[in-house]
């Protein structure tokens, strides 16, 4: 149930001339925007002085008290209305009155600004569900190091927030795979969204050449991924007509440069062309406040509430981002009690706080139906195609540019290899290729499958294949036939698809099998090949990689990541119960190391179970570990690895992190060729590997779910010279090649891991405390690092010290 609120709001009109009489207040706002971007600690006294300065400067105490005496036990609502940009863009959240304390996180209040009087009428809106537009833009070539805010994350924290609503049909959430502009202006005509977040990238041009005035820009993607700017006018344009109510913009400058201009900018001209309600962060906020702030906005939503009261209760929900478990190993409450100045970063620009996004007068109906699966002749694919964005547009921007001819995706089951290719073959039917495809299954007899094309070849055509035919005295020459006289009949435009090729494999050479099946598949894959060049596409599909397979056309998946396996999990309808405990689907994530075949198992094994029921939960939990493991075949597959690459295999474990291949061969020393036995691990997805952009390489992993079932078997378990091995090369990496926080912790964790606790004690205060409060960044290693130190194995004394030192440094300020 909605609270109550009161009728009329204490409308507060600055003086235009404010910055002009009272120039201090635009020093202070300048300062708190740039320690914001330098990821500087923002205490509440520096909050408080801004706060202060702003009502001092107002001189509205007589007007304060005669509404809130009018408002009795409803909530007031207090809007900001200037005309003047710099006056709106002061950061008026911070408002502190001298008994009160802050009004804009106080639940009595409901801070907005206004930019533009009320309109005389509004229309009324339609029943619901909520429809709800969750748009994110990744461009290829934003630097990966420089750019603060991390998109994806907040990605994930929005679904994590709406699941529980989705499930019980109060919302319909929407998550194009790409960021267009172009997309987002589709899908505001064909989804009709009442509520849009819209996240990425930008900057503020405060004195742009020529006569232009000053405007924001949003980076969207382009065609190909690469960074399209778009003026704030041009945003807004693809807003007109729209049933959009509400937009929540998140868009920070890439760097250090501070945000507040942008996103006060962008949001005040998306509310300047008509949009009811603009949400806006004057900062990015870190990710712990971002997934709070999301969560308890779209909850306080879903009760029904104005949107100014349902971002005053999202402030409040980030007083201590840090509340909530985070110190119960380190005993340390008081530091759970600190601000961190996120609380005042969500600003809302509305002309008329109090209308509603949509009638809430409705019965909400639950997700039921599932959608069929789709197929390519005898491939099938999901009804629905999910996530893997980044390889998607990376695949189909090479495929349509002629970059790439012939394709293999590998992979473990279960991580989607399928789905992808059937995306990437759908999309070139779409763009006029012909597909032909096939599934190496027992059901699916390759005799069957070639009779299908001939009966697609033409009248003469076939006259030519007939007489040709009877020469041919095997398969490579059928295929060769074949495959040439379909290419001239499709305009030179064929795909041709053949998946799950792991069961046509040798699992100790890993060449395709001498059944009837493998050997016609090598020799149409042999001559497809040779086609490649003449308008031939080949994409193949198996857990395991050819010999010889040409490293340049081979594309091994990662594991999914966890926006994308809560992508998956709402298209399984999982319990509602699931949804409204997030900590156990993470910890299905993590246990499953983002296997969408393993949610498939796990969705099946919590059908119907008590959502109270925790031991149940772990043990089917465990139930559904052991049979992903299973599904991948780990006990079969390893047991056909060579002695060595069993060896190397079993050390692996060791680390706890991805590593690059220098890493490897460190604990691999007395192995015989080291990186070839790499290459072997990983043509089966025994290990696992990325791109490591900071480093121009890649890095390497045991897969969790490997690692467990090496932990299970008869494997050893990491020998201490493997460890210390491990921990030696973590903290040369920090010291000489990646200088950040995440290596930081990775080598405090790895010297634990070895046993050498007085060393790990020595780094963390060295080279994680020391370095972040020097750079005002210790709240950082509050929210993130910490935890991962306290709960580790340290003696509780010892995590006691630490804690006490780090809080030391930073009620003092003694950095050094």
């Amino acid at each position: 149930m909605a609270m109550t609120v009161a009728e009329h709001p204490l409308v507060i009109r600055p003086p235009a001339d404010l910055i002009r009489k009272q120039p201090g207040l635009k020093r202070l706002a300048t300062d708190l925007a740039l320690r914001y971007a330098h990821r500087e600690l923002v205490t509440e006294d520096r909050l408080r002085a801004m706060g202060e300065g702003l009502w001092r400067a107002l001189d509205t105490s007589d007007l304060f008290d005669q509404a809130r005496a009018a408002a009795g036990l409803g909530i007031l609502p207090i809007v900001i209305e200037s005309s003047e940009p710099a006056v709106l863009q002061l950061p008026w959240e911070t408002l502190h009155h001298p008994e009160l304390g802050f009004l804009g996180r106080d639940p009595a209040f409901a801070l907005s600004r206004r930019p533009v009087p009320p309109p005389d009428r509004a229309p009324v809106p339609a029943p619901g569900p909520l429809r709800v537009l969750l748009f994110t833009s990744l461009p290829e070539d934003l630097n990966p190091e420089h750019s603060r805010l991390d998109v994806e994350s907040e990605q994930a924290a929005v679904q994590e927030a709406l699941a529980p609503w989705v499930a019980e049909g109060w919302v319909d959430l929407h998550m194009p795979n790409d960021g267009r502009l172009a997309t987002l202006a589709a899908e505001i005509r064909s989804f009709q969204p009442h509520l849009v977040f819209l996240s990425g990238h930008g900057r503020f041009l405060e004195q742009p050449l020529g006569d232009e005035a000053a405007h924001g820009v949003f980076v969207f993607e382009g065609l190909h991924g690469e960074s399209d700017s778009v003026l704030d006018t041009k945003i807004a344009a693809a807003f007109v007509g729209s049933a959009v109510q509400c937009l929540v913009l998140s868009a920070c400058e890439s760097g250090k440069a501070a945000s507040d201009a942008l996103n006060s900018g962008l949001a005040r001209q998306l509310s300047l062309r008509g949009l009811p309600h603009v949400v806006g962060m004057r900062e990015s906020v870190l990710d712990r406040a971002g997934i709070q702030l999301a969560r308890a906005f779209c909850d306080a939503l879903a009760r029904q509430e104005r949107v100014d009261v349902a971002l005053q209760a999202a402030r409040g929900a980030i007083i201590r981002p840090l509340e909530g478990g985070v110190w119960r190993d380190a005993q340390d409450a008081a530091l759970a009690e600190l601000s961190l100045g996120q609380w005042c970063l969500p600003m809302l620009l509305s002309a008329d706080p109090g209308r509603p996004l949509i009638d809430w007068g409705f019965q909400p109906q639950p997700p039921t139906a599932r959608l069929a699966s789709q197929s390519l002749d005898t491939v099938t694919l999901p009804p629905r195609f999910l996530g893997r964005r980044k390889e998607l547009r990376a695949l189909e921007g090479d495929l349509s540019a002629g970059r790439r001819r012939q394709l293999l995706i590998t992979g473990p089951g279960g991580q989607g290899k399928t789905a992808l290719a059937g995306k990437l073959a759908q999309g070139l039917q779409r763009a006029g290729w012909t597909v032909l495809a096939w599934a190496a299954r027992p059901e699916n007899s390759w005799d069957d499958f070639r009779f299908e094309l001939e009966l697609a070849l033409s009248e003469d055509n076939a006259q030519r294949y007939t007489r040709m035919e009877g020469k041919c005295r095997d398969e490579a020459c059928r295929a060769k036939l074949l495959l040439r006289l379909l290419l001239t009949q499709f305009g030179k435009r064929m795909v041709l698809l053949l998946d799950n090729l792991e069961s046509l494999q040798r699992p100790d050479t890993l060449t395709l099998d001498d059944s009837a099946d493998g050997a016609a598949a090598g020799a149409w894959i042999s001559e497809a090949k040779q086609l490649s060049q003449q308008g031939q596409i080949l994409l193949l599909t198996s857990r395991w990689r050819l010999p010889d397979w040409p490293e340049g056309d081979h594309w091994p998946l990662e594991h999914a990541s966890y926006g994308d396996f809560l992508q998956q999990a709402r298209a399984l309808q999982l319990p509602v119960g699931f949804y409204r405990d997030r900590d156990r689907l993470r910890q299905a994530y993590r246990v499953l190391h983002g296997n969408w075949r393993g949610l498939e198992f796990f969705a099946a094994a919590v059908r119907g179970m008590d959502a109270q029921a925790e031991q149940t939960f772990l043990a089917r939990l465990a139930e559904v570990e052991a049979e992903v493991q299973a599904d991948m075949a780990l006990a079969s597959v390893i047991a056909h690895r060579s002695e060595a690459e069993r060896a190397l295999l079993e050390r692996l474990p060791a680390y706890r992190t991805p590593v690059p291949v220098e890493g490897i061969v460190k604990l691999a020393l007395d192995l015989p060729q080291p990186r070839r036995l790499l290459e072997g691990l990983l043509a089966v997805s025994l290990v696992e590997q990325r791109e490591a952009p900071d480093l121009l390489t890649r890095e390497y992993q045991c897969s969790p779910l490997v690692a467990e079932w090496l932990r299970r078997s008869d494997a050893p378990d990491p020998r201490p010279d493997w460890l210390k091995a491990a921990a030696a090369y973590q903290v040369y990496l920090h010291r000489h090649e990646r200088s950040t926080l995440t290596q930081a912790a990775a080598a405090h964790e790895a010297l634990q891991l070895a046993g050498e606790q007085t060393a790990a004690d020595r780094w963390a205060l060295d080279w994680i405390v020391g370095p972040l409060n020097r750079a005002g960044l210790y709240a950082t290693l509050l929210s993130d690092w910490l935890p991962a130190i306290c709960r580790s194995q340290m003696p509780a004394e010892r995590a006691e010290a630490l804690g006490q030192t780090g809080k030391q440094h930073l009620h003092t300020g003694d950095y050094e």
